[in-house]
C-alpha cells in the first residue's frame, strides 16, 4: 500500500527522509519540503526504505536531471536539486559531523564545486549476453548493468571509452562473463585494466582484440587481471602523472583523486600549509599525489606493495635522498610518537574508515602541522577529536566535491598544535 509523505530532509545517503506514524521513511529522488506519493520496500537501519511512485508537491528547487539514465543508474543520486542548494547541503554534511563530535570549527573556505565532465577515473561495468555487450555501472541498489549511451559526469575521453569498450568485448568475453574496465585518464592518455569476475586466461585471439582496442581508442596501457598481479596486455606509451616536479608511472587500476582540479587544489593548500616544512612524513601517501614534486626531504607510507614501487621507480629518478617510500599497514602498525617527532610536517589521506590508531599516536607527538584529506566527514570528525585532545586545532577547512551529483563529499583541513 503506497503512502502519502512530507520530505522534511535529505540523509546522508543523499534519500529524502519522512516521519509518519513514529516511523521514519527514506525515499529517493525527492528534496525537502515536497509531497510525495511511496511504496514502502524494505526495512533499512533505523527506518523504512521505499519507492518513488510520483512527486505530488514539487520543491521549487527541483530541476530536470541532465542525464536520461538518471533514476536508474546508481551513479547519482542528485541531479534533481538546484546545484546551489545541494552543495551547501554537502558542506552542512560536515559541519553537522564535526558538531556531533564536539569539534571546534572555523568558518569554512569557499568549497571546491564539481562540474560535469571532469571525473577522470571511472569503473565501468562490462558484462557479454549472447552477441551484445553491456557497458556501463550498476543500477540503483542492483547488480543489474545500466548500458549507459553517455555519462555526464565523466571526462570526454572517458566517457567515449564505453562505447569502444561496449564493442570490443564482444570479442573477447565468452557468453554470459563480465569484467570490469578500471580506467584512469592520466597525462598522456587513458590507462586501462580489464578485470574479469571469473578467472579467464588470454588467447591469442584475445590478446589481438585488446591490441587492436588500445589501437582503435589510442589507449595509452591495456592491462589484464587482477590489481593484485595485473598483465600489461599493450603498452603504446607510458601513462604518466606529473606531480610538481616529478613524474610517476601509476599501476594499472591505481587510486587517483577523482578529479585533477580537485587534486591541483589539495596540492595548492598542502603547498601553503606546510610552507617552511623541511621534513615532510605523508601517511596512507598512495601514489604521493598530495606531496610528491616539492623540494623538501619527505618520507611516504603506503600499504599498497605497486603504489610503493612507483614511488620508489620515481624517488630513483630525482635521485639522492630526497624521497623515500615503505610499505607499511597504518591500520596495524602505525608511526609511533618517536618516528613522528622527526618531522615537521604531516599529510594525512586516509580511506573512509580514517587513521583512528595513528592520529592517536600523532596526538601525542610534536608535529606542529598537519594537513589532512578526508573523504568520510564522520571519521574525519572523530579523528580531529582526538587530535583536539591532544592539542591540536582546526584551522582550516575546505568542502571538496569531486562526485558530482552523489551523497559523497570529501574536504582538506589544516590543523595546527
Amino acid at each position: 500500500m503506497s503512502l502519502t509523505l512530507d520530505i522534511l530532509e535529505i540523509g546522508g545517503r543523499g534519500d529524502g527522509i519522512a516521519e509518519l506514524d513514529g516511523r521514519r521513511y527514506f525515499v529517493p529522488f525527492t528534496l525537502p519540503a515536497e509531497t510525495v506519493e511511496a511504496e514502502p520496500r524494505d526495512k533499512r537501519g533505523d527506518g523504512i526504505a521505499c519507492d518513488l511512485i510520483e512527486v505530488l508537491a514539487p520543491s521549487r528547487h527541483r530541476e530536470v536531471p541532465p542525464c536520461r539514465h538518471f533514476g536508474v543508474c546508481g551513479g547519482c543520486a542528485l541531479q534533481h536539486w538546484r546545484r546551489d542548494i545541494y552543495t551547501s547541503w554537502k558542506v552542512d554534511l560536515i559541519a553537522r559531523a564535526l558538531s556531533q563530535h564536539g569539534v571546534a570549527a572555523p568558518s569554512f573556505e569557499p568549497p571546491l564545486v564539481g562540474e560535469p565532465g571532469e571525473r577522470r577515473r571511472a569503473d565501468i561495468v562490462l558484462r557479454r549476453q549472447g552477441k551484445r555487450v553491456l557497458a556501463g555501472f550498476h543500477e540503483r541498489a542492483s547488480q543489474r548493468i545500466v548500458d549507459v549511451g553517455t555519462c555526464v559526469v565523466l571526462r570526454p575521453a572517458l566517457d567515449a571509452a564505453i562505447e569502444v569498450l561496449r564493442d570490443a568485448m564482444a570479442g573477447i568475453l565468452p557468453d554470459g562473463a563480465a569484467a570490469d574496465a578500471i580506467a584512469n585518464e592520466t597525462d598522456n592518455g587513458l590507462d586501462v585494466l580489464i578485470r574479469p569476475h571469473k578467472r579467464l586466461k588470454l588467447s591469442v585471439e584475445m590478446r589481438e582484440a585488446l591490441v587492436a582496442l588500445a589501437e582503435r581508442a589510442d589507449f595509452a596501457r591495456v592491462s589484464w587481471g587482477d590489481r593484485a598481479a595485473p598483465e600489461p596486455v599493450v603498452m603504446r606509451r607510458t601513462p604518466l602523472l606529473v606531480l610538481g616536479d616529478t613524474t610517476v608511472e601509476p599501476p594499472p587500476g591505481a587510486f587517483l583523486q577523482a578529479t585533477k582540479r580537485a587534486e591541483l587544489v589539495m596540492r595548492a593548500a598542502v603547498t601553503a600549509w606546510l610552507d617552511g616544512a623541511e621534513r615532510i612524513v605523508d601517511l596512507f601517501a598512495g601514489i604521493g599525489a598530495l606531496s610528491l614534486g616539492r623540494p623538501v626531504k619527505l618520507s611516504l607510507f603506503e600499504s599498497d606493495k605497486a603504489a610503493v614501487a612507483a614511488v620508489d621507480a620515481a624517488a630513483r629518478k630525482i635521485g639522492g635522498n630526497r624521497v623515500v617510500s615503505e610499505r607499511r599497514d597504518l591500520f596495524r602498525n602505525a608511526l609511533t610518537v618517536s618516528e613522528l617527532d622527526r618531522f615537521d610536517g604531516l599529510v594525512l589521506d586516509p580511506p573512509r574508515a580514517g587513521a583512528a590508531a595513528q592520529c592517536a599516536e600523532l596526538a601525542r607527538s610534536r608535529i606542529g602541522r598537519v594537513v589532512y584529506g578526508s573523504c568520510d566527514p564522520g571519521s574525519f570528525a572523530r579523528d580531529v577529536r582526538t587530535l583536539q585532545e591532544g592539542g591540536y586545532r582546526l584551522e582550516k577547512l575546505m568542502p571538496i566535491d569531486q562526485f558530482l551529483w552523489s551523497s559523497h563529499v570529501e574536504l582538506v583541513a589544516f590543523l595546527k598544535k
